[in-house]
């Protein structure tokens, strides 16, 4: 059932079964909150669902600009979509959750911990970029340069081949035509706002990071070629009490691609910082 709060934002909650009433969430006290990437939406965590909804509650949602929330304003920012959590969380009544942001997801996240660390049991942030490097920098904004003219279709099929492995995108036809189909039919404004923040955003908030306070985990694929390894331990240093750990002949997808090592990474982590 598709849930709404009254600002729009499209969300599912799993779990912990909702007797309709949202006190009820404020009780529950290990809910994780998913955010997904750069031109998807909620639907990216299944296999988290499916895996850790046995023990405990679970939230996603789509960011503005994405799914079925409403699209990207023109003034739209990192703090924008931080704000558009802070939302979420009040309207739900939830004091304090663990909080899982993947790649544009991972910049909400980051910005979210530096203004409202207290309302986050852990952090993980997975697949983010941090501190580009000149060539990085360089090659995003050439293709956000292209999405600006040409929307979506402008480099979609570059972005899924960095996203899987040969072998995945050998093996999983229907999926890759699904997940093409789904960023093709983002609305190109929104989608060229978002992609905006997305290339420019590698340093937000890189100055107030020491206030983040609580357990801190940063995630990468090995063979990620967009969020290295590098920039997963470059960012960890910068908050304190940090830990990194990088997955093996992991790509960018890794939620999907590698779902079974990221859950099993996600419930260690988070098992150790239960409420």
């Amino acid at each position: 059932m598709a849930l709404f709060c009254p600002a729009g934002t499209h969300y599912q909650i799993f779990g912990t079964p909702n007797k309709g009433h949202y006190a009820h969430l404020g009780a529950h006290q290990n809910t994780l909150v998913f955010i997904h990437g750069m031109g998807l939406d909620l639907n990216l965590w299944q296999e988290q669902v499916k895996s850790l909804g046995t023990d405990y509650q679970i939230i996603t949602y789509d960011l503005l600009g994405h799914g079925l929330s409403p699209h990207a304003p023109s003034d739209i920012s990192l703090h924008t979509l931080a704000e558009q959590l802070r939302q979420l969380l009040l309207h739900l009544h939830l004091e304090k959750v663990h909080l899982i942001g993947f790649s544009l997801g991972g910049l909400v996240a980051r910005v979210f911990a530096t203004q409202y660390h207290h309302r986050l049991a852990s952090l993980t942030i997975m697949s983010s970029v941090f501190d580009r490097s000149q060539g990085l920098r360089e090659s995003i904004l050439t293709r956000l340069v292209e999405v600006e003219r040409h929307g979506p279709s402008a480099n979609i099929d570059q972005a899924l081949a960095r996203w899987f492995s040969p072998l995945y995108t050998q093996t999983h036809t229907p999926y890759l035509l699904q997940l093409r189909a789904k960023v093709l039919a983002n609305h190109a404004l929104s989608y060229s706002r978002c992609y905006r923040l997305f290339a420019q955003g590698d340093n937000a908030v890189q100055d107030k990071l020491k206030k983040i306070t609580c357990p801190t985990l940063v995630t990468t694929g090995a063979l990620d070629p967009g969020s290295t390894p590098a920039m997963s331990h470059a960012l960890a240093a910068k908050i304190n009490s940090a830990k990194v750990s990088i997955l093996p002949e992991a790509r960018h997808m890794m939620p999907v691609e590698k779902a079974s090592q990221v859950n099993a990474l996600i419930e260690e982590f988070i098992g150790a910082h239960r409420l």
